[in-house]
């Protein structure tokens, strides 16, 4: 069956300018069959949104459809994404770099416009002109050092689940042995209290007898 490569290209963008897609790996690899076409252009396009950044975008420009605006914001914001796999703390310097922005007032929009979306979670420290990463949305993952990041990154969120439960038992059983402890306590205490009350009781009882006068 003959590929309409036409029609792939503008599935293509629509994609791209969609205000709800942010990840392409179907498309991509749907779109694989434009390899070797006119339409080949559209094909690298995606995959710099699906893989690359702004940056690399710009590198290639002159052999790429040109960007709309809704499609340089969206490459942008993407870029930020992936600049946060290997990084929890961004500079501006270095997030101006990658998205071709020359103020950082037009930064904050972007992440501010990332947070809309849903697709990262941080907070903007706009002091010290950086932004720390709390969490990112799904991604695609292109690179092994990204993997290796991953990974990594699940490997310390793992241990400090397992530290976390460890401290928690840990609080259990100090309690349970407090616990335990105090119901001793408290058995001994009435334990002692009733042989108080009996001592007295005895006493009263003795004190009672010696108080009778004898029959003559």
């Amino acid at each position: 069956m003959k590929v309409n490569g036409e029609v792939l290209a503008e599935d293509i963008r629509k994609a791209l300018s969609s205000d709800s897609t942010f990840f392409f790996t179907d498309l991509l690899e749907h779109c694989n069959v434009l390899v070797n076409t006119e339409h080949e252009p559209y094909l690298k396009l995606l995959s710099i949104f699906s893989h690359g950044r702004y940056s690399n975008y710009l590198e290639n420009a002159a052999k790429l459809p040109k960007l709309s605006e809704t499609e340089t914001t969206k490459l942008r914001i993407l870029t930020i994404l992936r600049m946060s796999i290997n990084k929890r703390v961004l500079k501006y310097s270095d997030m101006l770099s990658e998205t071709g922005l020359n103020s950082s007032r037009d930064l904050e929009q972007v992440i501010i416009q990332s947070i809309q979306h849903n697709v990262l979670d941080c907070r903007i420290d706009e002091a010290n002109e950086q932004v720390f990463v709390n969490q990112i949305s799904g991604y695609s993952v292109e690179s092994g050092e990204q993997q290796d990041y991953l990974l990594e990154s699940l490997s310390r969120w793992s241990e400090s689940c397992r530290t976390v439960t460890e401290n928690m038992q840990t609080d259990v059983d100090t309690a349970t042995n407090k616990l335990k402890a105090n119901m001793q306590e408290t058995a001994e205490f009435s334990k002692s209290v009733e042989a108080a009350k009996a001592s007295v009781k005895k006493e009263k009882s003795t004190d009672c007898d010696s108080a009778l006068i004898p029959l003559l």
